[in-house]
C-alpha cells in the first residue's frame, strides 16, 4: 500500500502516534514535527521525527518538504495547541499543504468557543450559558460553574469547577489581562451521576460528508477532563441523534478532516448538552482506528471519500497509564476487567517504546 505522496503530522501526543502508526505501517513518506522529546509518539519506530522551537522553524522546515513535492503535502495537525499556533503565525500552510483540518475559515471560527457557541445556537444546540472574561457578563453567571480556555493558549490550567466569586475572582488574577478574551466562563450543568453520560462522538468529514463517526461514553476521565476509558454506545435513539447533530452542524460548514463533538447526555431528561467540538484528531483517535478496519486507506487518500467499515463488535477503548491515574485519583477499582477487554491507546507491541518511554 505505499505511496509516493508524502505526509506531515503536526503533534506527536497519543493521538499523532495513532496517525503516525496507521501511516508508517502502510509505508507512506511521513514526517511529524513535535516540540518536545517527551511526546509520547516521539519514540516510535515509524516515520521521520523533527523537533522544532518556533513556527518560523516549523514553517521552514514544511517549505522544504512542500517544495520537493509535485503534490502538495498531506497535513494532519493532531494537537489543539499547535493547530492555535498555526492559526495565529503560520496561515499560508494551508496554501503549502492539503490540510485536514479545513477550510481555514471554518478552523479559525470553530477555535474559539464563544464563536463555535453562537454557530451551534444557530443550529439548534442546547447550550449552557457562558462569557468569555472580558465580557462582564460573566459576573452575572451563576455558580458553580466552569473556567475554560476560549482559545488555545498555553494556561495554569485546562478546565476548573468555580464554586464562589471569590474563587473566580483569585483565577482571574492569574490570568494576564491580555488573555481573558481567551478564557470563558460557563454554568455548570448539574445532571445526577447516575443519569450522565459524558458522550464523545469521533469521525471523518469531506466537505460536509461523513465517511463515518465513532460514537462512545467516556466511562473514567482524570479530573481535569481527559479521558482513560470508553465504551461504544450501542443504544440505537442516541446514535441516531448523535449523527443526526454533527451532520447538522458538519454539512453547511464543508468541513475536511477528523473531528470529536463532545455532549452530556441526561438519560432521564433526554436532553443533549453541547461541550464542544475539536476540529482536528482527538485524545481517543486510536479507539476509531480500532472501529474502522479500512481507516489507513482514508488517511492515505483523505480527498477521495472513502465510506469507513466498522467492526461489528462493541468496543471497548484504554489508555493504560491514565486509567491507573484515575483510579488512584478517584479510588475507584471497580471493573478491573475492563484492561482484559480493551483495545489499548499506546501499547503496540510492534512499537513499543512509545509506551515505555512514558513511564521514564
Amino acid at each position: 500500500m505505499a505511496t509516493t505522496k508524502k505526509y506531515i503530522i503536526l503533534g506527536l501526543t497519543p493521538q499523532g502516534l495513532s496517525v503516525l502508526r496507521g501511516l508508517g505501517r502502510a509505508s507512506a513518506d511521513v514526517t511529524a514535527f513535535c516540540t518536545s522529546v517527551k511526546n509520547v509518539g516521539y519514540h516510535s519506530r515509524y516515520g521521520q521525527k523533527v523537533l522544532y522551537g518556533s513556527i518560523a522553524e516549523l514553517r521552514k522546515m514544511i517549505g522544504e518538504i512542500a517544495g520537493s513535492c509535485v503534490e502538495k503535502p498531506i497535513c494532519y495537525i493532531t494537537s489543539g495547541e499547535i493547530l492555535a499556533s498555526v492559526l495565529r503565525e503560520y496561515r499560508e500552510i494551508y496554501d503549502e499543504c492539503e490540510v485536514y483540518s479545513g477550510p481555514y475559515p471554518v478552523i479559525e471560527m470553530l477555535a474559539h468557543k464563544d464563536k463555535m457557541y453562537e454557530y451551534a445556537a444557530q443550529k439548534g444546540f442546547k447550550i449552557a450559558d457562558y462569557a468569555t472574561l472580558d465580557n462582564e457578563r460573566y459576573r452575572n453567571l451563576e455558580f458553580p460553574l466552569f473556567l475554560k480556555r476560549n482559545y488555545e493558549i498555553p494556561l495554569f490550567f485546562k478546565a476548573l469547577k468555580i464554586n464562589s466569586a471569590e474563587d473566580l475572582a483569585s483565577y482571574c488574577g492569574r490570568i494576564p489581562k491580555e488573555n481573558l478574551k481567551d478564557v470563558i466562563a460557563q454554568t455548570f450543568i448539574d445532571i445526577p451521576d447516575n443519569k450522565l453520560i459524558n458522550i464523545t462522538c469521533q469521525g471523518f468529514w469531506l466537505g460536509g460528508k461523513c465517511a463515518g463517526v465513532f460514537i462512545a461514553s467516556q466511562k473514567r476521565r482524570l479530573k481535569k477532563g481527559i479521558t482513560s476509558y470508553i465504551e461504544e454506545i450501542t443504544d440505537s435513539e442516541i446514535c441516531t441523534q448523535m449523527k443526526i447533530l454533527a451532520s447538522d452542524f458538519m454539512s453547511e460548514l464543508k468541513y475536511s478532516g477528523f473531528a470529536e463533538f463532545e455532549f452530556m447526555y441526561n438519560s432521564s431528561t433526554k436532553e443533549f448538552w453541547f461541550i464542544e467540538v475539536n476540529t482536528r484528531t482527538c485524545g481517543t483517535q486510536s479507539a476509531i482506528c480500532f472501529k474502522y478496519s479500512n481507516l489507513v486507506e482514508l488517511l492515505l487518500n483523505p480527498g477521495e471519500f472513502v465510506e469507513l467499515r466498522p467492526n461489528p463488535k462493541p468496543l471497548h477503548w484504554m489508555n493504560i497509564q491514565r486509567d491507573i491515574r484515575v483510579r488512584v485519583e478517584t479510588l475507584n477499582w471497580k471493573s478491573l476487567c475492563d484492561i482484559f477487554r480493551s483495545k489499548y491507546d499506546i501499547l503496540d507491541w510492534g512499537d513499543p517504546m512509545p509506551f515505555f518511554r512514558q513511564f521514564i
